[in-house]
């Protein structure tokens, strides 16, 4: 009888109450140069047309983009899929926008080690390295890297898995993989 692994993981950036002031002062401050914008909008149709209200509505009108972009990048959350030997990466904006990043074997992995290991420095500026996925939001311990070769180009991931997560790998990947 064949048993099937699966395990799911998110990893999402320390300290929310830091990036929660943050997303809510963002949302704030997109509204208010939003609102600014729409005026300067409507006072250039209603044909005050001089440079100082074309520069000022622009000017809004960008930083309420602006604040849009980094509100956005306030709640990001990786997510990490195993099922039967196959990791996949998506990472998630503001729990509704996911894009994924990427599908690899385990046993296709040359290495799986932690960060601190004397192998990633080297690696990190390795020439044949063609591919860098930094899948991580935490830095510090907890982090590993992995070599692996993707769509014929040798990449690398550094990313944050769990103990289990990790233990699952090893299962797959027994030479590979360090702990």
């Amino acid at each position: 009888m064949r048993m099937d692994y699966f395990h799911e993981e998110s990893v999402s950036k320390a300290g929310a109450t830091a990036r929660g002031a943050l997303y809510f002062a963002c949302y704030g401050g997109m509204i208010i140069f939003g609102i600014l914008a729409l005026q300067g909008l409507m006072a250039l149709m209603g044909g005050n047309l001089n440079l100082i209200s074309v520069a000022i509505t622009l000017i809004c009108g960008a930083a309420a983009y602006g604040m849009y972009i980094l509100r956005n990048n306030q709640n990001i959350e990786y997510d990490y899929t195993f099922t039967n030997g196959m990791l996949d990466i998506a990472k998630v904006i503001n729990s509704n926008k996911r894009k994924k990043l990427l599908s690899a074997d385990i046993k296709e992995f040359e290495i799986i080690a932690p960060t601190s290991d004397a192998g990633f420095e080297r690696m990190l500026n390795h020439k044949a390295i063609v591919k860098k996925y930094n899948c991580f939001l935490n830095k510090g311990k907890g982090l590993y890297y992995g070599i692996f070769v993707l769509e014929g180009q040798k990449s690398m991931l550094v990313f944050e898995p769990s103990e289990k997560m990790l233990s699952i790998f090893k299962k797959f990947n027994p030479k590979g993989v360090k702990l």
